[in-house]
């Protein structure tokens, strides 16, 4: 299937990341426009452009995702990266026409290499940025939808910053969810002890959750 997606080129890996200035402001990422005081320092003149709230932990260590960057009082401006991957519409299109053929195991195998494929690139791409960040082993890449961010609507702050829509042909459902659905969105985390958590909940209340608010700003 590998040999025949690339003959045919109906899997076709992309991607887009960048890196943004940012701050920690209690359970808020504040994200600053890029070429702002290059001196490493916060001021007056930061102009946030985006920003990610991330919650907190109820219990256990109360953990939250924001802990992993410099707060705004330190004084130090900190670094996010952001990336988004897709392996394009091409696996979404082939997928619907097994299934409407009645070939629903070849579908099967479809939709699985597609997945597999698309969570392959985010981690090579994620390894990119390690390397590029000067990073070790360390560091983290969390996915909104799941554990320490379950908040889907954050993707459209990722749209905000990223060009997903014009360099990658990528849209949003009316609950935040990623088209193609073999997509993922991702922030880097670079802190050392960052690891992975879940602030609670299982991913199908989260996913129930997010349909709610979609609800609910639709109607």
């Amino acid at each position: 299937m590998e040999s025949q997606a690339q003959r045919e080129k109906w899997l076709c890996p992309q991607a887009v990341y960048g890196y943004f200035p940012c701050n920690a402001e209690g359970d808020v990422l504040l994200v600053y426009e890029p070429g702002q005081n290059d001196n490493g320092t916060t001021g007056q003149g930061d102009k946030v452009i985006a920003q990610f709230t991330f919650p907190r932990q109820e219990g256990q260590e109360r953990l939250s995702v924001a802990d992993y960057f410099a707060p705004k009082d330190s004084g130090m401006v900190d670094v996010v990266a952001l990336q988004v991957v897709t392996v394009g519409h091409g696996a979404t299109e082939r997928f619907d026409a097994l299934q409407a053929a009645g070939d629903y195991g070849e579908a099967y195998y479809t939709h699985g290499l597609a997945v597999q494929t698309a969570e392959a690139t985010a981690e090579w791409l994620h390894r990119r940025i390690k390397k590029e960040l000067g990073i070790g082993d360390w560091g983290k890449r969390y996915s909104w939808g799941y554990g320490a961010c379950p908040d889907l609507q954050d993707h459209a702050q990722v749209f905000k910053l990223l060009p997903a829509e014009s360099a990658l042909g990528m849209s949003l459902t009316s609950a935040s969810q990623l088209v193609p659905e073999q997509s993922t969105a991702a922030i880097v985390v670079h802190h050392p002890d960052a690891r992975y958590f879940t602030i609670g909940g299982s991913r199908v209340e989260q996913l129930m959750r997010e349909q709610s608010k979609a609800a609910d700003a639709s109607g």
